[in-house]
């Protein structure tokens, strides 16, 4: 991890997209493991990653994101208090499929959370672009909306 925690600084985008993938699998367990990258101090980084031109580094690093908040209250707080809600509502609007069902679910996991993460959800806007994808959507992320609202 603190390798993790140095590479995801790096400026080359096959290194943070590889890096990024890293931390995704490494978050796709226990929430032992979930805790152990918290305490890495990436979060801010895989937020930053979201607002990236390449899709190859926002998928990965909204992925590890969403993983993160499949945990504990407390790991949930830690991305939601980086400030990763806007991102998120806003990725519900993005062009690739992909990153919108990866949105979804990502929300969707937030708002399984407590009474004050639903409502973070709800005041940063997140609800309006999820009914459009009930609307509107790709199947698939029609359903990760519907987990979420």
């Amino acid at each position: 991890l603190p390798t993790l925690t140095q590479l995801i600084q790096h400026t080359d985008p096959d290194v943070l997209a590889d890096t990024c993938w890293a931390l995704s699998y490494l978050t796709d367990g226990s929430n032992e493991k979930i805790q152990a990258v918290v305490d890495s101090g990436v979060i801010p980084y895989l937020i930053k990653h979201l607002n990236s031109d390449a899709f190859n580094i926002v998928c990965p690093s909204l992925r590890a994101l969403g993983n993160i908040v499949t945990g504990n209250d407390s790991q949930t707080d830690a991305v939601l208090s980086g400030g990763a809600l806007p991102t998120f509502c806003k990725l519900l609007q993005h062009p690739k499929a992909n990153i919108v069902k990866e949105a979804a679910w990502t929300i969707s996991n937030i708002t399984a959370g407590n009474v004050n993460q639903i409502q973070m959800v709800i005041d940063a806007g997140c609800l309006a672009p999820l009914i459009d994808i009930l609307v509107k959507g790709d199947f698939k992320a029609q359903k990760e909306a519907a987990w979420a609202v």
